[in-house]
């Protein structure tokens, strides 16, 4: 028979029980407590990460309200993803350069470049036309070398004359030789070729053969010396432009017919016979440099004319280095049916794949 517990034994029972539940007490306590502060934090959390969600929504709101407002020239354009075939590049830059041309035409006050703006301080000719200066100026001493500039610039006058396409435009472009160091003659201006016209633009996404025609325009054009007499020298003609680009490459073909004139009042009946019937360019750009070779002649005649230009970023984004040299016959109205060997040195403002100027203008 079991002998019954003492007491000393039986009380240190009773404390060892008393001990263990206190301590499964203050386990559950110490549980609830963290539990609670975990909970507390979660929460904060989630009303931090509500705050910042509601900072970037508010970020977001304001740049598209200030994108809205801006003019073009806040606009910061980015070449489309290299992802896309080349074609399908050509045609998202085309819808872009839409868009800014679009929030430009909304500013009554706008006017945005439209051929290459230059300026070249040093201008190389290797065979000058002497008989047209000392017409001009009665002086035999015509310097080699002058100054040459141009400037282009279009304003819209109607939007979307054809559904949301159809854009028309009034544009003005002015190229001067300057004779800007002949100081013996008093610095005369040898020739300006004064050039207005207005055109349809029309955008475009077709494709063939991997190439994107992006861009098309019919223009009616005047180009003058504004001189008198047996200097005189203009035409008037009607042309159509259209632009095909694939990536990195671009092409312009440029036909014009020109209008016909009276007998006495052409003043330069061959000029078809030097100048032909239009203009092919063909561009490259190797990231922000360019690179163009522009054609034009009557090879029938016998006379071409050709341009190569290369252009890179300088100082900023809105300074080109520019190099233009020339060989052929039709670089000025002036000397359209004399032969020029031409090398320039100077800077341009526009580049030719530009959204919203240049050769995608």
């Amino acid at each position: 028979m079991r002998a019954p517990l003492r007491p000393s034994v039986a009380l240190i029972a009773l404390i060892a029980l008393a001990l263990l539940g206190a301590g499964n007490a203050q386990a559950q306590v110490t549980d609830d407590v963290e539990r609670a502060a975990l909970e507390a934090r979660l929460a904060e959390l989630r009303a931090e990460a509500e705050q910042v969600r509601a900072r970037l929504q508010s970020l977001e709101r304001q740049r598209a309200e200030a994108a809205q407002a801006a003019s073009p020239g806040e606009f910061e354009w980015t070449a489309p993803p290299r992802l896309l075939a080349p074609e399908d590049v050509a045609v998202v830059e085309a819808a872009e350069r839409r868009q800014l041309e679009q929030a430009s035409n909304r500013n009554p006050y706008a006017i945005t470049a439209y051929r290459r703006n230059f300026l070249f301080p040093v201008s190389y000719n290797r065979h000058p036309n002497q008989a047209s200066y000392q017409a001009l100026t009665g002086e035999e001493a015509m310097e080699r070398t002058e100054l040459m500039f141009q400037f282009s610039a279009k304003v819209a006058l109607a939007d979307g004359l054809f559904g949301d396409n159809g854009d028309l435009y009034f544009a003005y472009t002015q190229r001067s030789w300057w004779q800007a160091y002949n100081t013996e003659d008093s610095s005369p201006f040898r020739e300006t070729n004064y050039e207005p016209e207005v055109f349809l633009s029309f955008d475009n996404d077709w494709q063939a053969l991997g190439w994107a025609n992006v861009r098309n325009r019919l223009a009616v054009n005047h180009q003058s010396n504004g001189r008198s007499d047996g200097l005189s020298r203009s035409w008037n003609r009607l042309y159509l432009e259209t632009i095909f680009q694939r990536g990195d490459w671009a092409v312009s073909l440029a036909p014009h017919y020109r209008l016909p004139e009276t007998t006495g009042d052409d003043d330069n009946p061959d000029i078809e016979r030097y100048m032909g019937y239009g203009d092919v360019t063909l561009a490259r750009r190797f990231g922000d440099n360019e690179l163009s070779l522009m054609v034009r002649g009557n090879p029938g005649a016998g006379h071409m004319g050709g341009q190569l230009d290369v252009s890179w970023p300088l100082f900023n984004s809105k300074v080109r280095a520019h190099v233009q040299y020339y060989q052929g016959y039709g670089e000025s109205l002036i000397d359209y049916d004399q032969r020029s060997q031409r090398l320039s040195l100077g800077f341009s403002l526009n580049p030719l794949f530009a959204p919203t100027s240049g050769m995608l203008r």
